[in-house]
C-alpha cells in the first residue's frame, strides 16, 4: 500500500553506501554500481509539503488576480518557482539522508 503512494522510490546499496532515486516502475537496482539495492521507506520530509503549499499559494495568487499582461503574471510567479524549488531540492537532499542512515544501520543490524 505504501508502494503505491509513494512517487519517488528511494534505495539504498550495500555495495557501495550509496541512496539512489529511482522511477516507481525501475528496478530496485543501485544507479552507482548496478547491483541489487534494498528499499527504504521514508516520511516525507516539511520541506515536502512547504514546496507545495508555496505552489498552490501561487496559483491562487494567479487565479485570484485579474493581471490582464502574461509577462506581469510571470513576473508574480518567478519568486514562488525560486522558494518552491529550494524547498523541494533541500527536501529531497533530507529524503536521501534519512534513507542513507535507515540503509546503513539496515545493513550494520544484519551483519550483527
Amino acid at each position: 500500500m505504501a508502494a503505491a503512494r509513494a512517487i519517488v522510490k528511494l534505495v539504498y546499496c550495500g555495495e557501495c553506501d550509496a541512496v539512489s532515486t529511482l522511477a516507481t516502475l525501475e528496478r530496485e537496482r543501485c544507479q552507482t554500481c548496478g547491483k541489487p539495492a534494498v528499499r527504504i521507506e521514508v516520511p516525507r520530509p516539511w520541506q515536502y509539503w512547504g514546496a507545495t503549499a508555496v505552489f498552490l499559494l501561487a496559483l491562487v495568487i494567479l487565479l485570484a488576480t485579474n493581471l490582464p499582461e502574461i509577462q506581469i503574471r510571470f513576473l508574480v510567479l518567478l519568486p514562488f518557482l525560486g522558494v518552491g524549488l529550494v524547498l523541494s531540492t533541500w527536501g529531497m537532499r533530507v529524503s536521501k539522508q534519512r534513507a542513507l542512515d535507515a540503509g546503513r544501520a539496515l545493513v550494520k543490524g544484519g551483519k550483527s
